[in-house]
């Protein structure tokens, strides 16, 4: 994180609305990208990143450590769009108070990109030709496995750091993205088909 961002960070830490709404603009966009991929949803995924910064701003004293203030932000994100898709589901929600507990334990790096210019290597392959077809098969992914796939690739998080946001274990995440990898590989191979066998139909019309 650069000096400037942290110091908006303390900025609103201590209460300054004028840094909270430069944070936010700084961060809703790449956030919002975030709720999107997640949910397949634009409204759910407008709502969710209207929860997360209320929620950032009114619990921004369980921040101890400005630098973290990124990956905060996503646990909130993660934890807030699980929740929505519980209580669609009728399932009991997860209680904000679990999605700040242990801030102070956090033993982690800083490799959220600050560039908002840069992209990382699943950016890359979104915006690429195959582009349609990727969003499909990860919307096809339940989403505990559509989560880790887009934290570890999208914003090129280690799977400790996905284990915190996630509140499991790095040995669930290292199961998670193996099994999200195949299942995507898998769902792209089987629409590489059904896409070839089309083509093919069409030529022999």
């Amino acid at each position: 994180m650069d000096e400037e961002k942290k110091a908006l960070v303390e900025s609103m830490l201590r209460g300054s609305e004028e840094a909270f709404d430069e944070l936010y603009r700084s961060c809703s966009g790449k956030l919002y990208r975030m709720a999107y991929f997640i949910t397949g949803n634009r409204s759910d995924s407008e709502d969710i990143l209207q929860e997360t910064f209320v929620k950032c701003f009114l619990h921004r004293a369980t921040l101890k450590q400005p630098e973290r203030f990124e990956s905060w932000l996503y646990q909130i994100l993660v934890r807030t769009a699980w929740r929505l898709e519980r209580r669609k589901k009728g399932r009991s929600e997860l209680s904000f108070e679990s999605i700040l507990e242990n801030e102070d334990d956090w033993n982690r790096t800083e490799r959220i990109r600050e560039d908002e210019n840069s992209r990382s290597p699943l950016e890359t392959v979104l915006e690429a030709e195959t582009a349609s077809e990727i969003q499909k098969a990860l919307k096809r992914l339940d989403m505990k496995y559509r989560t880790v796939i887009l934290l570890y690739y999208y914003n090129e998080l280690s799977t400790r750091e996905i284990a915190k946001i996630t509140g499991t274990l790095e040995g669930t995440v290292k199961s998670r993205l193996y099994k999200a990898r195949k299942l995507l590989k898998e769902k792209l191979e089987a629409e590489g088909r059904k896409k070839s066998e089309k083509e093919r139909g069409v030529c022999h019309e």
